[in-house]
């Protein structure tokens, strides 16, 4: 495979993806820059990037930009595309082909895509709100375990039909976590209800 960025053969790196097995990629050694088939760039396991894109640590360890000149897609030579998203930091610059779905990437750009996934990944401090959510489906929890059902009944009535504030959260997974492990709490709430009745 050529590289799209100096057309020159590309060498095979390896990287372990989060399942243990290992995905094969192809850099350049001259730019350093790494194609990655589809959905590689995604399954690659966090850290692996510092493995790879020392080779040589003197021309990889500054980020190069992908100039205006046009990137041919190694695979099956379409033109590659920039990618763009309003929830993809712009400086990690990286070209996608339409057809395959491979992606290329400059050098320095695996390291700063895999620091910027692992940012999200932090475990954030809950907000006050949160904080005071999560107090409510203690006690909640709590009641029913107690045996008052009934109680819990009317409590995670009350609960539920408080009306929320019209307040936008910025989208993230960790918030999407939070919503998913709440209502699975409601949801075996009001399972466990049922099944008593």
């Amino acid at each position: 495979m050529l590289c799209p960025h100096d057309n020159i053969e590309m060498k095979h790196v390896q990287v372990m993806s989060h399942y243990g097995h290992m995905i094969d990629l192809e850099q350049c050694e001259k730019c350093g820059g790494i194609w990655f088939d589809e959905s590689e760039m995604y399954s690659a396991k966090q850290g692996e990037a510092e493995k790879i894109e020392a080779l040589n640590v003197e021309i990889l360890r500054s980020p190069s930009i992908i100039e205006n000149d046009v990137h041919i897609c190694p695979r099956d030579k379409t033109v590659l595309q920039r990618f763009s998203d309003s929830y993809f930091p712009r400086d990690i610059i990286l070209e996608s082909c339409p057809l395959c779905h491979g992606i290329w990437l400059n050098r320095g750009m695996f390291t700063k895509y895999q620091g910027y996934r692992n940012q999200l990944q932090q475990k954030k401090e809950p907000v006050v709100k949160d904080a005071h959510m999560e107090k409510k489906i203690q006690q909640l929890i709590a009641a029913h375990q107690s045996g008052q059902s009934t109680e819990t009944l009317r409590k995670l009535g009350a609960f539920l039909s408080t009306p929320v504030d019209d307040i936008k959260y910025p989208i993230s997974p960790m918030a999407g976590n939070a919503v998913s492990t709440i209502l699975n709490i409601v949801i075996a709430l009001l399972r466990a209800f049922v099944f008593k009745l």
